[in-house]
């Protein structure tokens, strides 16, 4: 093991508490925009203030250490709203425990982490009144067995009253609108009350209980501090340059640590959040709110990129932009760029201010880092986990190796868990540093298995560290295809070479235990129909027959390129969304067990299946 510590590229400040970072900010700040968002898509744009801001945590945060829940465990669930970061913010701020929950969880599995989290009040979102008024009548009828007494609804005027689900339960005095208790804390504030200022934290005790994917029985609850998150908010400042007056394009569910801890440190900037308005709506918004960076996952700008490409083609100016982008890049070597002029036109589509991406939570293809990098966009990979607060590492101007998730950030110590001596050995990845977890929520066993007695975090995931420092990803421990030679394949590294095929969005690829026991490799392939019919020069889509002859010759060119105990031997092509995560990545376990499932149902194998339409399976 030889261990790599970052270093910083930038000078930043440090603070000690999530109140202390929050509310210097906001006072530093105070005049500039801190959001910008919709209430919905049609109505016009919301600015706050960093004032604004600050005014709203403090004062709510006074309400809280006034009420029945000073200092207790308190649950944020719903879509991403200004009112999710003043809930969860005060929440923290005041010195309470803070349980971000999963917006897209069903009212079952929402009230199986309120009973574990023993969550004594919920802010929720509109779009959660339903459900909320469900909880709320089994708590009340004695179903419910949970210390669970308030729910607070983000914004009352959402509600349209329209049908009983969508009414203000006004006989029911658990319910409250966050805009009453801010207006109650701030009657406080008024009168003398100074107990937000004094509040004490303990900046090293477990204050945040964030839950990961999975089923909720079986989903770990990590445990975090505020000195894991100031830490990890510090590591970023002194790596990425994000400045006073930028606008962040905000899209990520707030509940994942990914988007909330790089929340933290855009607004420590004094940069601006812009909120999306929803899926359908991240171009028109980009367009309008000008945004300069982005945090985000690889789906997000995958299919970004390809609008783009069907506006080039639409345009007739491939052959263009084909010459253009090698004469740009080779000038670029000579310290001449001219990259934002010469593709102004596709940089506007993208509001035309944009400087800098960051890509976490998944790898992206080579090809979609180049094109970016080539109109004129810092486009960087990071790399982290909910357990490490999350950042471990990004690329950066100083060091930007593709195909790498970047050097480990300041403060923070990377190393590869492998006796093989030689260069670029693969083993787990192991990390160190104020942003690891204090451990899994009521789970030592856990715990003990993923922090060793060294302090040493095992991510799960394996890689290996070049000469550069740069940290590669190579696959999970868990998802390592162990074939019947004793050979290891990681299914994301065939991903990545099937994912070169055109006409195919996404691919998920396992282990498939066939009738002689052995283990074959097979893909999924989940197909764009209309980009294989233009790819085969057809005026309409192909048939299920066309686009099995192309995969073929496709996936039979792709296993060239691979070694021979890598290939795929059988797979499938599906029209139908994977099963995934709320930040898109695909639930390997889930997606595996759907697929053998429908296999076994319908009596068929894949080597039976092989090239086949998955979707349109029938039974044997």
């Amino acid at each position: 093991m030889n261990p790599v510590k970052g270093t910083p590229i930038f000078t930043a400040e440090r603070s000690e508490n999530l109140h202390e970072l929050m509310m210097k900010t906001c006072d530093r700040f105070a005049e500039s925009d801190a959001f910008i968002f919709r209430r919905s898509p049609k109505q016009s744009e919301v600015h706050r203030t960093f004032y604004d801001f600050g005014e709203d945590i403090r004062n709510l945060g006074t309400y809280l250490l006034n009420s029945p829940y000073k200092m207790d465990r308190m649950a944020v669930v719903g879509e991403n709203a200004y009112e999710w970061f003043v809930s969860y913010n005060a929440i923290l701020s005041s010195g309470g425990i803070g349980v971000p929950l999963d917006r897209a969880l069903p009212e079952d599995e929402l009230i199986q982490l309120l009973v574990r989290s023993k969550s004594k009040i919920i802010f929720y979102h509109a779009k959660h009144h339903k459900m909320m008024l469900s909880i709320a009548a089994k708590v009340k009828s004695g179903e419910l067995d949970i210390p669970l007494d308030k729910f607070v609804i983000f914004y009352k005027p959402s509600l349209t009253g329209k049908t009983a689900d969508d009414t203000w339960p006004e006989d029911d005095s658990r319910f409250a609108d966050i805009y009453d208790l801010i207006a109650e804390g701030k009657a406080l504030r008024e009168n003398g009350d100074t107990k937000f200022d004094e509040v004490e934290i303990d900046s090293e005790a477990a204050k945040i209980i964030l839950f990961t994917s999975g089923t909720t029985s079986m989903s770990k609850g990590v445990l975090l501090s505020h000195k894991n998150i100031c830490s990890n908010v510090y590591s970023i400042a002194q790596t990425l340059d994000v400045r006073r007056g930028d606008r962040a394009f905000s899209i990520l569910p707030l509940h994942h640590t990914f988007e909330n801890t790089c929340d933290f440190f855009i607004l420590s900037c004094g940069a601006c959040i812009c909120m999306c308005d929803g899926l359908r709506y991240i171009v028109k918004n980009m367009e309008e709110w000008k945004p300069t960076v982005c945090i985000s996952v690889p789906l997000l700008f995958e299919n970004i990129y390809s609008k783009i490409e069907d506006g080039i083609k639409a345009s007739g100016k491939e052959k263009v932009i084909a010459v253009a982008r090698p004469v740009t890049r080779f000038l670029r070597k000579l310290g001449i760029d001219i990259r934002r002029n010469v593709f102004k036109e596709i940089l506007d589509k993208l509001g035309g201010n944009f400087r800098m991406i960051v890509i976490g939570g998944a790898g992206i293809d080579k090809k979609y880092i180049d094109a970016f990098t080539d109109f004129g966009l810092q486009f960087f990979m990071g790399y982290g986990l909910t357990e490490t607060s999350p950042v471990i590492s990004v690329n950066t101007e100083v060091c930007d190796v593709h195909g790498s998730v970047g050097r480990p950030m300041s403060g923070i110590t990377v190393t590869i868990d492998t006796d093989d001596k030689s260069r670029n050995a693969v083993g787990e990845i192991l990390t160190k540093s104020d942003c690891v977890m204090l451990g899994y929520y009521e789970n030592e066993e856990a715990t003990a298995e993923a922090i060793d007695k060294d302090g040493w975090f095992h991510t799960g995931d394996m890689g290996y560290i070049d000469k550069t420092g740069s940290i590669h990803i190579t696959g999970r421990v868990k998802s390592m295809i162990v074939l019947t030679n004793g050979k290891k394949a990681f299914p994301e590294e065939i991903e990545a070479v099937l994912g070169e095929i055109k006409g195919v969005n996404e691919v998920f690829v396992w282990g498939n235990r066939n009738e002689r026991e052995a283990i074959d490799i097979c893909a999924k392939l989940l197909i764009d129909r209309k980009a294989i019919g233009a790819e085969l020069g057809l005026q309409t889509e192909p048939d299920d027959s066309q686009v099995e002859a192309y995969l073929n010759d496709k996936v039979h060119d792709a296993n060239h390129t691979m070694p021979a105990y890598k290939i795929v031997r059988n797979y499938v092509f599906s029209e139908e969304e994977m099963i995934k995560t709320t930040t898109l990545k695909i639930k390997r376990p889930k997606e595996q067990e759907h697929i053998e499932s429908r296999l076994a149902e319908c009596s068929r194998t894949m080597v039976e299946m092989n090239g086949k339409n998955f979707d349109k399976m029938i039974k044997a």
